[in-house]
């Protein structure tokens, strides 16, 4: 499940989109009840005229007659009145307003959409409204269908309008993975589509200066592997001084060494590099990176057993072969420290400081410049970095009491274990 973020638009438009429906639910609830109040009202008011009228003016025949006809009541009988308070509701549902009105004879009920009124004096005077009580449980009705319908329209709207930015985030996730053929595209002029639009079309020049630089890199190095074996064929036939002999050798080497930092470059970028990642013992990788970089075990002090990490076996092991190959190439003086302690592999060396930021050297073709006998590209700790960050792990650097130290920390993977004694 995605995290929700409450900083993201998404969700503020969706938070706008439901304080505006509880806004709008509210107001037709609080204008439901000041109706109702209203009528209320009304109602009491013609109550309290009515009474008026009967006890305190005290018209003639003639003039009451006409004011019953203008305010549509007519007289009822009591028996019809009896029924009304065994079958009706009082009108007024407030105990304390109810006693008022009965202190001073008049009662009110409720029966079949509309008021009836008795007034007590020397008798007994039952009156009928003969206009309908408002359906207000009708309006009520209509009123939250039409809320309903109205936050489900608003709820549909706002979830298209935000859609291509989902969209959005989901291509640009693919693409941050280095899928290919990553669609963007979407109609319509807003500022979702610009952005979307505008990612896509950068995604195409991306691709193609990905697939131009690519297909640079393998004609390249096409071009230099026959040359650099035929070199290493002729170098091996030459009856020259074994010393020279030698030398002319491990330049070839150094020449493939590069070819192929290029090679996993061009792989570890492309995100075409596909892992097969399992469980090892830590120092059986470390015993296969120790073989590819061929330095004396006599410059390295390791104390590492047999913790157990998740990692791609080869790739992992060229990965520590170039934490390694650094670490002894820029050290003062050895043996160069290995550890593994706290979930991390710690490779320490002695030495001076950098001269840049430890994040400038994990760029591509970045070295310590103030190493001009060392060779190299600059590529090691980016290569470094960049399969350790393809496994989910992270790479840390410190200097402390004049030693550089590398951790590589398993924070994401299960806990090293013990492997069983053998």
């Amino acid at each position: 499940m995605t995290n929700i973020n409450p900083r993201s638009i998404i969700f503020a438009a969706r938070l706008v989109g439901a304080i505006t429906a509880l806004l709008l639910i509210a107001a037709t609830l609080m204008a439901l009840y000041l109706s109702i109040q209203l009528d209320k009202r009304n109602e009491i008011q013609r109550a309290v005229m009515l009474y008026d009228l009967l006890f305190m003016t005290k018209p003639t025949p003639e003039a009451f007659a006409r004011y019953l006809k203008e305010h549509q009541l007519t007289p009822v009988g009591g028996e019809v009145m009896k029924r009304i308070r065994e079958e009706g509701k009082p009108f007024i549902e407030d105990p304390l307003l109810r006693r008022t009105f009965q202190s001073g004879n008049i009662e009110i009920f409720v029966y079949d959409m509309h008021c009836y009124y008795a007034y007590k004096m020397h008798d007994m005077y039952y009156y009928r409204s003969d206009k309908e009580m408002t359906p207000y449980m009708l309006y009520i009705l209509i009123a939250a269908t039409l809320v309903l319908v109205t936050v489900i329209l608003l709820y549909r709207y706002m979830s298209g309008s935000i859609e291509p930015l989902q969209n959005l985030h989901r291509q640009i996730l693919r693409f941050a993975d280095g899928e290919k053929g990553i669609d963007t595209k979407v109609e319509g002029s807003d500022e979702v589509a610009q952005v979307a639009n505008a990612f896509h079309d950068s995604v195409q020049k991306i691709e193609a200066l990905q697939r131009s630089r690519s297909l640079f890199l393998r004609n390249v190095m096409h071009e230099l592997k026959t040359p650099i074996s035929k070199g290493k064929l002729l170098a091996h036939l030459l009856e020259i001084n074994p010393k020279d002999k030698a030398i002319l050798e491990e330049l070839f080497e150094q020449m493939q060494g590069h070819l192929n930092d290029l090679a996993r470059v061009e792989s570890l970028t492309a995100r075409h590099l596909q892992l097969d990642i399992r469980f090892y013992a830590c120092i059986d990788v470390l015993d296969q990176a120790i073989d590819l970089l061929d330095v004396p075990r006599s410059e390295l002090e390791i104390t590492v057993g047999n913790e157990k990490i998740m990692v791609d076996f080869d790739l992992f092991a060229y990965a520590l072969k170039n934490l390694i190959d650094n670490a002894v190439k820029y050290a003062s003086h050895r043996p160069v420290s290995i550890a593994f302690s706290e979930n991390c592999l710690r490779i320490a060396n002695a030495g001076e400081p950098f001269k840049e930021e430890y994040t400038h050297y994990l760029k591509a073709y970045q070295r310590d410049l103030s190493q001009h006998s060392l060779e190299g590209m600059g590529l090691g700790l980016y290569i470094v970095n960049e399969i350790v960050t393809r496994h989910g792990y992270a790479l840390r650097y410190a200097y402390e009491e004049g030693q550089h130290v590398f951790k590589i920390c398993f924070d994401n993977a299960p806990r090293a274990a013990r492997l069983p004694e053998t």
